[in-house]
């Protein structure tokens, strides 16, 4: 079976769970496993009734529709789906808009419904889309399966444009430039560095699940006013933004285009 291309390799749990993915650890399966990686992430959630950033870092079978990430099964049609009663809340460019997992076909054949109770479309949660998660369903882990993104995966990102809401393309977390692929440099120091000025901005959530506002952080390519490469609004130094597995964040204020590009070698 090693030369089998249709080969799937199911034991990620030490790959996908772990802080961050090590693209070289994957490499050297290279010569025994084909590039058909299925795997999934399990995700803590917080308190019930409180908020989670999300983004799918996997590509669900046999799309990225919302009931396929988030599987929601209610044989007995009694609201007693996983997620019923939480909300999915998707970014517009102004504000977020509500979608609530209802299982019960008579009040929706799309799984979801609005505030109101209405049937709506389900939401589509394609790899690098930031959602947000209100847990009102007392779930304590998410997972998300599916097949591990390969090779290059590419976002590009707008400008002058809004916030958007994005997250990582594959399952990996950790330092937003180290670890996630976002590169700004500037040889000449004279902030001319593609991200420079551009902000990302990580919900702050309380014990409870309340969410408090957001952490703001600026690109900030000059070496003498930070060597993390971020500082606050206020121009002081700041450590990096630390993204978890399958976190979700806003960003916004490029000045110019900017394509971020992510590369995992099975």
């Amino acid at each position: 079976t090693h030369g089998n291309t249709n080969y799937i390799y199911m034991r990620t749990k030490a790959i996908l769970c772990a802080a961050s993915l090590a693209a070289g650890a994957l490499t050297s399966m290279a010569q025994v496993y084909s590039q058909n990686i299925v795997g999934y992430v399990n995700v803590a959630q917080g308190a019930s009734g409180g908020y989670n950033y999300l983004s799918n870092p996997l590509d669900a079978s046999p799309n990225n529709a919302a009931t396929n990430v988030f599987p929601n099964p209610d044989p007995t049609q009694d609201y007693s789906g996983p997620y019923d009663g939480s909300q999915l809340q998707e970014w517009t460019g102004a504000g977020f808009k509500v979608s609530v997992f209802d299982s019960v076909t008579t009040d929706s054949t799309t799984g979801f419904t609005t505030l109101g109770g209405a049937q709506t479309a389900c939401p589509n949660l394609p790899g690098g889309k930031g959602f947000l998660v209100l847990n009102s369903s007392g779930l304590t882990t998410i997972t998300f399966v599916g097949q591990v993104r390969t090779g290059t995966s590419t976002m590009v990102l707008a400008a002058p444009a809004p916030l958007v809401s994005i997250g990582s393309m594959i399952p990996v977390s950790g330092d937003l430039i180290a670890n996630l692929g976002f590169a700004n440099p500037d040889p000449t120091q004279d902030y001319s560095g593609p991200l420079d000025g551009a902000q990302v901005q990580m919900l702050k959530v309380a014990p409870n699940g309340a969410a408090l506002g957001y952490n703001v952080y600026v690109f900030d390519s000059v070496t003498t006013d930070t060597t993390t490469g971020f500082t606050t609004l206020a121009g002081a130094q700041v450590a990096a933004p630390q993204i978890p597995l399958a976190g979700g964040f806003l960003m916004g204020g490029l000045s110019s285009p900017y394509t971020w590009t992510q590369t995992l070698n099975p």
